[in-house]
């Protein structure tokens, strides 16, 4: 389809990224945090084993490379191009960037098209810049093999299951500065015999590329869906002006058409929409479709949050432990094997799917199976008792964001216990009216029920921790006891005994056998059942449990804040955790044959592309008239228009009767004509479809052309998630505030620095200082000061990077002479040395305030909780 043309010019290396979400210029013009080492930058490309590179700069950690052009020819509107700078010594890749052939024609449309001069020749695409496009791109780590939707994909699970590390993808590691330009071959579109545009090369099969296009196809049905609410509004009568107004317009259309020339109308209606697009395409509103869309899904989101949170939702414990098994064999052998139990919270276990539906539009945390936590295997026995246990990821964020202890002091009651807390349930209402976060008045919806009507259970879940069973396309788990809460909460007892493990999903709760049988010892012999021909009772596996659930007293009061705010807080993370695991869920491939796999891969990439191919053609639909591809969109319109005009001057039904007796006419030429000419145009035929992968048709390569849904949304991905995290940044400063007085009831907060040492490989020779200012979130609550990395970690509920105690001999510390000879004049006056008991025995931090004002604050708190805890 062309040719790209790259030269790589200079990069910039941190030694510590930034996150994935943060602005350009502050990454740009980072000046600091900067690592040394030798780099050179490779070029790979999609479908293809070979790669181009630059020479390698020794050294620095702002290498300049200016390398020679890189010309590449583009065989097709899907290709990628991965740039990459790597370490030379290591051969590891520091970061990479990713080029699609639709993400650069974009970026340069949207260059022409800002240009007010060559607007008209923005519009034909017949401008050729003379100069290729200077852009700087953020150098990214956390994707997976660097094409495609593995790009935007992290290659660690957000918010997964035991214990995975939680990341965001792309989290920034450096900077790359290049000339890049793409020129599209004109002949594809302009020639009278232009050659075929080949189409996109099968993508190989991926459960995630399937679930992508399902959603797609999921946003073509919702904005059908849209058209049809908008059109029901219109004429519904709930906004008397909006449908009077319509009203009248439709009378007067109506009367005053000639029904001779009704042909224009949907023509001309059509023609006035499409210039609307194009004023917006000009005036640079064309891509807030994709960039506002994270922003209006995280309203959307906080908007749910906030109706569960319109009444305050009192808090019950729930406590499990004493996890023991028997008669525990793997199906296929009858061995013993390495057996863990998983522990999980299902709120909706025994609602049928229509109140699951409805439930979970009234409460957003109930949108998903809840972990609690997993034990650990003691090794390979049919009868394990789990003495030590895990707490999830979404447990151990509860335990960060809830500074009081007192909604956890009864865990230790139970030997090897997790305790987990469960809001009361709640259900649709109408009542008082509240204020929106977007500003609008509205009904409380919901209301509380007794936890006794709760339709959620705690599941038990027997799983294989081997090697294959920690594939999710195998089926790990050995059975499960389910414990309805409803018979919890009822009898306030805990529940204790032998329980039989059922099948995944089921809602029977058996009791195990009263007496022990594994421990009776069986010998063979006249005095056996065997031998009066009985046949031994078979033996079931069974799990040994004790769980306990408590929801009053201490657990909940309406007239302390904190206890309000505290329900509001796990509210918002069982929300948010739900949100996340939906986003995650993929579809699972059960079975443990590698010849069923294979079949699943050949059927479901069949499948797959043949859905992508579809879904590309209704895309391409639509964005043919919104100007994403300004050529086709101009053509288009300018095609309409003349249709327009023609059915304004010449009634509908002439136009209509023409078209039809020309086509009649056509075929009676061709069915009566003379037997040379049918050979010659038999011949003729022929010789096309022979020719057919060499000659195209410059319609169908136009439209090839046209970039998809998919190609716009990962064009401008980065940007969308900026927007998204501000708007994430405005929710969170104002729960972070009353989080701060309500819950930590903090006798101080603020940004900080921390002097840190740098690691050896980031420090240089020219540097005289062998430590870094790094930023972190400090807060001193009760006695003692903790921080974390920033205030984004704090409100996620991440481990506290450190702490300090203020017990004993602790308090403010002086500057050493070695501080002193370190410090700048500048810093001295701002720098706060705190000392206390760390986790490892005493110890001293040194912190950089960004103001006299702050310092001052910081010092008296600190010597306020030194001297009373003294």
């Amino acid at each position: 389809i062309g040719e790209l043309n790259i030269r790589v010019l200079r990069a910039t290396i941190f030694d510590k990224t930034f996150p994935s979400e943060a602005e350009p210029s502050a990454v740009f013009q980072s000046d600091s945090n900067l690592r040394n080492g030798d780099y050179y930058v490779r070029v790979s490309w999609l479908g293809s084993q070979e790669s181009k590179r630059t020479k390698t700069v020794l050294q620095t950690s702002k290498p300049y490379f200016h390398s020679e052009e890189m010309v590449f020819d583009v065989p097709h509107y899907g290709m990628e191009y991965k740039l990459e700078v790597l370490d030379a010594n290591s051969e590891k890749p520091i970061g990479s960037c990713l080029l699609s052939a639709q993400g650069v024609l974009q970026w340069q449309r949207d260059a022409m098209l800002s240009k007010k001069a060559t607007l008209l020749q923005s519009f034909l695409d017949l401008h050729k810049s003379s100069d290729p496009r200077r852009i700087k791109l953020e150098l990214r780590t956390g994707v997976k093999d660097g094409f495609g939707l593995n790009f935007y994909n992290s290659s660690k699970v957000v918010g997964g299951p035991k214990g995975k590390e939680t990341s965001r993808p792309g989290v920034i590691s450096g900077w790359l500065e290049l000339d890049v330009q793409l020129e599209e071959d004109q002949k594809l579109f302009y020639s009278p015999k232009p050659r075929r545009c080949p189409p996109r090369a099968d993508e190989e099969f991926d459960i995630a590329l399937i679930q992508l296009h399902i959603a797609r196809i999921g946003e073509i049905i919702a904005e059908i869906q849209k058209l049809i609410s908008t059109f029901k509004y219109v004429v519904s009568w709930d906004n008397p002006k909006i449908t009077g107004a319509s009203m009248i317009i439709y009378i007067a259309v109506i009367l005053g058409c000639n029904v001779n020339y009704l042909g224009a109308l949907p023509i001309g209606s059509l023609v006035v929409y499409m210039i609307y697009l194009g004023y917006l395409r000009v005036n640079g509103h064309f891509k807030e479709r994709w960039t506002f869309k994270e922003k209006k899904l995280l309203i959307k989101s906080e908007n749910e949050i906030e109706k569960n949170q319109s009444i305050a939702r009192p808090v019950g414990l729930l406590q499990v432990g004493d996890l023991q098994g028997k008669n525990l064999k793997s199906r296929e052998l009858g061995l013993p094997g390495s057996f863990y139990t998983s522990v999980l919270y299902d709120p909706l276990r025994y609602a049928d799917e229509e109140m699951k539906s409805l439930l979970v539009k009234i409460d957003t945390s109930s949108g998903c199976i809840h972990e609690v936590g997993a034990t650990v295997s003691p090794g390979i026995t049919s009868a394990p008792v789990w003495s030590h246990m895990q707490e999830s990821p979404e447990l151990l964020r509860l335990k960060h964001l809830l500074p009081d202890d007192r909604l956890w002091r009864q865990e230790k009651e139970v030997d090897a216990s997790l305790a987990y807390p469960i809001l009361q349930p709640i259900a649709e209402d109408g009542g008082f009216i509240r204020k929106a976060i977007d500003g609008s008045q509205r009904k409380t919806e919901v209301k509380l029920m007794p936890f006794e009507t709760s339709f959620g259970a705690v599941v038990f879940q027997v799983r294989f921790s081997d090697v294959l069973g920690s594939f999710q396309m195998f089926d790990n788990v050995l059975g499960e006891v389910v414990i309805p809460l409803a018979k919890l909460a009822g009898s306030g007892k805990a529940v204790e005994g032998w329980f039989r493990l059922v099948g995944v999903g089921s809602k029977d709760t058996v009791p195990g056998e009263s007496n022990d049988h594994s421990e009776k010892s069986v010998e063979m012999g006249e005095d056996t059942d065997v031998a009066d021909g009985k046949i031994p009772a078979p033996e079931f596996p069974e799990l040994y449990l004790r769980v306990q659930f408590s929801s009053k007293g201490t657990l909940f009061n309406n007239s302390v804040q904190s206890d309000t705010e505290t329900s509001k807080v796990i509210c918002e993370e069982l929300s948010r955790t739900a949100s996340i695991v939906q986003e995650n869920n993929g579809i699972g491939v059960i079975g443990s044959s590698l010849n069923t796999i294979n079949t699943v891969r050949t059927l479901g990439g069949k499948l797959q592309n043949q859905i992508s191919v579809v879904v590309d053609i209704l895309e391409r639909i639509r964005n043919a008239f919104n100007f994403s591809n300004p050529r086709i969109t101009v053509f288009i319109l300018l095609s309409l228009t003349l249709l327009w005009i023609v059915l304004a001057l010449i009634p509908t039904r002439f136009v209509v009767l023409v078209s039809g007796l020309a086509q009649y006419g056509t075929n009676l030429y061709i069915k009566f004509r003379s037997p040379q000419a049918k050979k010659t145009l038999r011949d003729e035929l022929s010789d096309k479809r022979l020719d057919s992968t060499r000659k195209g048709n410059p319609f169908e390569n136009l439209f090839l052309s046209i970039p998809t849904d998919e190609d716009l949304r990962r064009t401008y991905f980065w940007e969308a998630r900026r927007l998204g995290e501000k708007e994430r940044d405005k929710f969170a400063e104002s729960k972070r505030q009353i989080r701060l007085e309500k819950l930590w009831k903090a006798k101080w907060h603020g940004a900080l620095k921390l002097k840190e040492k740098k690691p050896e490989h980031a420090i240089s020779p020219s540097s005289s200082r062998k430590w870094n200012w790094e930023p972190l979130f400090g807060l001193l609550e009760g006695h003692r000061f903790i921080w974390w990395r920033s205030e984004k970690h704090f409100d996620t509920g991440e481990a506290p990077l450190g702490q300090i105690f203020f017990a004993g001999h602790s308090g403010l510390a002086g500057l050493s002479p070695l501080d002193l000879m370190e410090l700048s004049n500048e810093e001295i006056p701002l720098v706060v040395s705190i000392f206390g008991r760390g986790p490892r025995g005493q110890q001293k931090i040194t912190l950089l305030t960004h103001s006299t004002d702050a310092k001052d604050s910081l010092e008296a708190a600190v010597l306020n909780v030194s001297i009373k805890a003294d």
